[in-house]
């Protein structure tokens, strides 16, 4: 947790470039609460200004009104902070009317901090966030922990910095 994940799916989400090939856009943060009938809600408040599914208590009914709304869309689906990895038929139900849009170039990210997960979901490989090398996280620190301020003037305090960067291996701290 904390390596930025999110904060990367956030910079693809809002990115112009983004915005203007993709027809909706849906983010959805799902945690350790996966409920398929619940995200297909989630989703569906993206994609619907009618709220009269609201009312429907059947998976296949919100599904067909889902892909109702996303029929010939091109999409972007971001599931932030995935966690489960043990319901896999749960997922394929989720992602059904995903998958019969019939739209080109529709995309699902999602972000996890489990491999598990990115293997059960995997339509592509994972891509995995590792910290900065000792070298360049040493120049972030000092930037940072200085600011413009030359280090050299603090003899005393730059070997502390450097244990603290070589705990940190690599990873700021999460704020």
């Amino acid at each position: 947790g904390g390596v930025g994940k999110t904060t990367l799916a956030r910079y693809v989400y809002h990115d112009k470039r983004i915005k203007g090939h993709f027809d909706l856009q849906m983010w959805i943060c799902v945690s350790t609460n996966f409920d398929v009938v619940g995200l297909t809600l989630e989703i569906l408040e993206h994609v619907s200004e009618d709220r009269s599914y609201e009312k429907k208590c059947s998976l296949n009914k919100l599904q067909e009104i889902l892909l109702e709304n996303i029929r010939n869309k091109r999409f972007l689906l971001v599931l932030d902070d995935m966690w489960e990895d043990k319901d896999r038929s749960g997922w394929i139900k989720l992602l059904a009317p995903l998958k019969s849009s019939q739209a080109n170039g529709c995309m699902v990210l999602a972000t996890t901090r489990t491999k598990s997960v990115a293997k059960m979901i995997g339509t592509m490989d994972e891509i995995t966030l590792s910290g900065l090398d000792e070298k360049d996280f040493w120049l972030f620190f000092k930037a940072c922990a200085f600011r413009n301020d030359n280090c050299e003037h603090h003899p005393s305090l730059q070997p502390i910095g450097k244990q603290i960067a070589k705990a940190l291996k690599g990873w700021p701290p999460a704020l």
